[in-house]
């Protein structure tokens, strides 16, 4: 019996590698990209059926059709009017063309981005549900005196009043009443800090929607999704499979806030954060840090239970899966952005990277969204990319080089920006459709080469033995509104916040893959400390670190450092970089971080040496180190002595310039290690891999699909074996090894 259960196992798996083969070789539609398809004129039934064949030739899989406001009388917008009777029978076209061709459709939810402006349905019917913001009102007075001042604002969230001398604060919110404050001065002089919510403008042609309103968003589901809905649900998990949200969050207004906020604040919280306001601009003395993160996580909270909980309730509720972004999700903060981008990602179904501006641009920030959606165990992440690209410097390498980039920080989704209906007139560089002479040609091969690598790495688990830290508590704890620097949004950090330089370190130099880690979600059950390990304990996306990166802060959660110290003291590798911490997200726990920080690093954070490595050891085998000023050298020497590498290069390449990069993902799926190299340098690459296990390899080219024997070496060293493979990558080009 078990020799015939063990030959069926063997030729279902053969007959699953045949078929895998073929699909590499021929790529499911599924997989290929589904541009962006902006409308800049008049949808007719013609235009869409010969505008979605051309796409279908090029190698599209489908489209995501966005409709556009009217930018000025030289750059229309959508016509027939975005949700009138007549888009709906455009929108019909584009289905029964998409059904023809055996292509998908992406719902777009609204006209222009962000989304939450419904085509102008919000400010028309809604306009006590459009977008709020905090300001601050300041001004001195004296003792004695009786003020009466009437603010002109939806709400005053917060009155607070500080003695210029003894820098007394009051809060005196209880002498506002419909918006007037009236108060007995006492003797001093004072400075007054009104702090009203006030309805905001928009930069765009309507205004939108606030997010953190969960009664604006049900309206605004009512208005869009519910509109197709109505007229296409039968069209739902078949032609259309998937939504998209664009741009959801605070670009241009980072003082957005909601009326609703200090009630979840004191959910959250469980104090009143009315006389703490001014932390938000100032420094209020040794609980600052500790304030802002309560309300930077406050906010944060609100947003994710706001637009992408909703949103994503409502496509699963109707059998489909929703993607879209907030701005600045690669950015080095995101608290004037997206208030925290692994938050953001809790409900949505396909997280996103924005990969736009420019080539490289927010780079070592890309994988946020994938690790949150390690966190989450998503297997699909898909990007937003090429928008905004200098049509000068775009070409069919760059499309390449781009993708590649993302594909090994974790995408395997990919939606390019993108076509444009009248292709003379593109309002947002570049353009990527059969209508552009400089990459037509390219489009057939790109779009398989997207197919096959996305075929290859959606899905299965990704081999990271890395874990750094995401430093939220520094970021929430370090931002101010208005900072006086004029620094652009989803740029104010502290000098210490080096997370993203570690993040390029790792993945560009010394080439180790890792996983940002939240300290918050650490906290979790999901994360199991065991043996030197820190286990991410996914049912899918199952990960084991065994070095964990504290990236430079002064500020963290002494409940995420005692999960560290327990994780040090079980025999794990702890690399601090640049500061180590010494004040506490928690109010009154300062002494509590530098204690722990003792603990593990036998250092006073307030009295460290800012030249040298310091390093501590346990009983157990669990080492910490503080590197002061971390470079590719001094990370890399630690992380030798303290683990052997799962992949590893010899010679490690030296690219010699920054633009392209040479990088690797890792991951197993139906129980073969899958590897996929990329060079988007100029530079071509000739060296030995070497990946730990002993594996049978073959050489499966992405650009082709030509799958070729592969020659091993294999070795034993420590219990370990390890399998060494010849790599050749020309200027910009990949390959996959795939076990057998």
């Amino acid at each position: 019996m078990k020799i015939i259960v063990t030959l069926v196992l063997v030729i279902v798996l053969a007959s699953c590698t045949t078929m895998l083969e073929k699909d590499f070789q021929n790529p499911p539609v599924q997989y290929k990209p589904m541009p962006f398809w902006h409308i800049n004129g008049e949808l007719t039934t013609k235009g869409i059926r010969q505008q979605m064949k051309d796409a279908k030739e090029a190698g599209f899989s489908g489209v995501s059709l966005l409709p556009l406001a009217e930018k000025s009388p030289t750059k229309p917008g959508t016509t027939p009017k975005f949700l009138s009777e007549e888009y709906f029978d455009r929108y019909q076209d584009l289905l029964d063309v998409a059904e023809e061709l055996g292509m998908e459709i992406i719902l777009y939810d609204d006209n222009d981005f962000p989304s939450g402006m419904a085509g102008g349905k919000m400010e028309e019917l809604y306009p006590e549900h459009t977008m709020k913001r905090l300001d601050k009102i300041e001004y001195l007075v004296k003792g004695h005196e009786i003020i009466v001042d009437t603010i002109s604002c939806i709400k005053i969230m917060a009155a607070v009043a500080m003695n210029t001398e003894t820098q007394q604060r009051v809060e005196i919110s209880k002498h506002v009443k419909d918006n007037i404050l009236v108060w007995v001065v006492p003797e001093g002089e004072w400075k007054i800090q009104l702090f009203p919510l006030v309805k905001d403008s928009f930069h765009k042609k309507y205004l939108c929607m606030d997010f953190m309103d969960t009664t604006a968003v049900r309206h605004m589901i009512n208005e869009t999704y519910e509109k197709y809905a109505e007229r296409f649900e039968s069209y739902f998990g078949n032609t259309i499979k998937v939504t998209f949200f664009d741009d959801v969050g605070f670009w241009r207004h980072p003082r957005n806030w909601t009326a609703g906020f200090n009630k979840k604040f004191k959910e959250i919280n469980g104090f009143d954060p009315r006389p703490f306001y001014p932390a938000l601009w100032e420094n209020i003395g040794p609980e600052t840090e500790a304030i802002r993160n309560a309300f930077f996580k406050t906010r944060a909270e609100l947003l994710a239970e706001g637009f992408p909980k909703l949103v994503a309730q409502w496509n699963e509720k109707h059998g489909l899966k929703s993607t879209g972004h907030p701005p600045g999700n690669y950015d080095p903060t995101p608290i004037d952005m997206n208030a925290d981008i692994f938050k953001y990602y809790r409900y949505t179904q396909i997280p996103l990277t924005d990969a736009i501006i420019s080539y490289q641009f927010g780079q070592n920030g890309h994988k946020l969204i994938s690790s949150a959606a390690d966190y989450y165990d998503r297997p699909v992440v898909s990007t937003e990319i090429y928008g905004a690209y200098k049509e000068a410097t775009f070409d069919s390498l760059m499309m390449y080089r781009s993708v590649m980039d993302l594909f090994a920080r974790g995408a395997n989704m990919v939606i390019p920006h993108g076509m444009w209906y009248n292709p003379e007139q593109v309002y947002i560089s570049p353009l990527v459709s059969p209508y552009s002479d400089k990459i037509a040609p390219a489009l057939p091969a790109y779009s398989n080469f997207v197919g096959r690598s996305c075929m290859l790495l959606q899905g299965g688990k990704r081999v990271s033995e890395i874990g750094v830290m995401y430093p939220f508590e520094e970021l929430a704890g370090h931002f101010v509104f208005d900072n006086p620097d004029g620094i652009r949004q989803g740029f104010y950090v502290s000098k210490e916040t080096d997370y993203q330089l570690i993040s390029g370190i790792l993945s560009n130099d010394i080439r180790r893959d890792f996983t940002f880690v939240h300290p918050e979600f650490l906290l979790n059950e999901k994360y199991l400390v065991e043996d030197g390990k820190i286990i991410l304990n996914n049912a899918e996306n199952y990960q084991e670190y065994k070095v964990m990166f504290l990236t430079g802060c002064k500020t963290i959660s002494y409940k995420t450092l005692e999960k560290l110290k327990a994780f040090y003291e079980s025999g794990g590798t702890i690399i601090s970089t640049t500061q180590l911490p010494f004040k506490s997200s928690e109010m009154g726990h300062d002494q509590l971080v530098i204690d722990l920080v003792g603990d593990i690093f036998e250092v006073n954070p307030l009295q460290v040496d800012t030249t040298q490595i310091i390093s501590s050891r346990n009983q157990n085998g669990g080492l910490a180190v503080h590197i002061p000023i971390p470079g590719k050298e001094n990370i890399q020497k630690v992380l030798g002595e303290r683990m052997t590498a799962d992949v590893s290069f010899s010679p490690n390449p030296d690219l010699k310039t920054d633009f392209g990069k040479f990088n690797y993902i890792h991951k197993i799926k139906d129980g073969k290690h899958i590897y996929f190299f990329t060079n988007s340098s100029d530079k071509e690459i000739d060296i030995d891999v070497v990946v730990r296990g002993k594996h049978k390899l073959r050489n499966w080219n992405p650009h082709t699909g030509e799958i070729t024997r592969l020659e091993s070496s294999f070795k034993s060293d420590s219990h370990l074996n390890y399998t060494r493979c010849n790599l050749k990558l020309g200027a910009v080009s990949s390959v996959f090894f795939v076990e057998e």
